[in-house]
């Protein structure tokens, strides 16, 4: 193990960064197991490899060096989460293909974005941005091979904070907040999608006007001290109709 860390994370040796901090051992460990399991490696040379490892090394050792590890591990898991949502609902199939993510079907996410990924595009400004500075030639296969590639690595930086954050213990064995942080992300930037596309709501029409702001309050809540921000959430939406996800445990 420790010979890859050594290779992804430019780093000597594993003993040698257990001695600078335990817990930035751990959460590396994490990092590069989940980068064995994804294929990232399909879309970006070694170049980019060692430029983005070096990166998310950095982001590691600035949460386990901070002050306050939690508040700042929040605040890297909030930013990559708000990322990895601009993706993570374009990737997401259609009904007649199966869902690994688990996603499709919950409140305010209908898998049907996919097909739209070259239009939004050119709809919306945030894609645009992040599109500014790519090499190829704009075609629907480029912009899938794009969102492909994005979305893997904003899943690989957003897995190793989260494994960072349960390092720290700020998690919850019964009623954790990580899933349903990454649905509300997720149905907030699906009802923005839509709305650049022009397409109806995914949420039921009683909760169609409201739902977008609770879910996006859902960040503000994580930013926040709260012990658990999905209680916190809950327990502010508790007399309003603005539906639950409901993970399979």
């Amino acid at each position: 193990m420790s010979g890859w860390l050594g290779k992804l994370f430019g780093m000597k040796t594993a003993v040698q960064m257990a001695q600078k901090n335990p817990l930035l051992l751990a959460t590396v460990e994490k990092s590069s197991l989940i980068y064995q399991q994804i294929p990232l490696h399909e879309f970006i040379d070694e170049a980019k490899r060692q430029k983005l490892s070096r990166q998310l090394y950095l982001d590691i050792n600035e949460i386990c060096n901070a002050t306050n590890p939690v508040t700042t591990c929040r605040e890297k898991l909030s930013v990559t989460m708000l990322d990895f949502a601009l993706y993570q609902v374009l990737v997401i199939p259609p009904d007649a293909e199966p869902d690994v993510s688990g996603l499709r079907g919950q409140p305010g996410i209908s898998g049907e974005l996919k097909e739209h990924v070259f239009l939004l595009a050119e709809k919306n400004d945030e894609l645009c941005a992040k599109l500014r500075d790519f090499p190829e030639p704009l075609t629907p296969q480029t912009m899938w091979t794009f969102v492909q590639r994005s979305y893997w690595t904003t899943y690989w930086f957003l897995e190793t904070i989260n494994a960072a954050r349960i390092e720290l213990g700020d998690w919850d064995e019964d009623d954790d907040w990580y899933k349903p942080f990454m649905h509300a992300a997720c149905a907030n930037r699906e009802h923005i999608y839509r709305r650049d596309l022009s397409l109806s709501s995914c949420f039921d029409q009683q909760v169609a006007d409201i739902a977008p702001t609770a879910y996006s309050i859902f960040t503000d809540i994580v930013l926040s001290d709260v012990h658990n921000p999905l209680r916190e959430w809950r327990d502010y939406y508790k007399d309003t109709d603005i539906p639950y996800p409901r993970f399979d445990a």
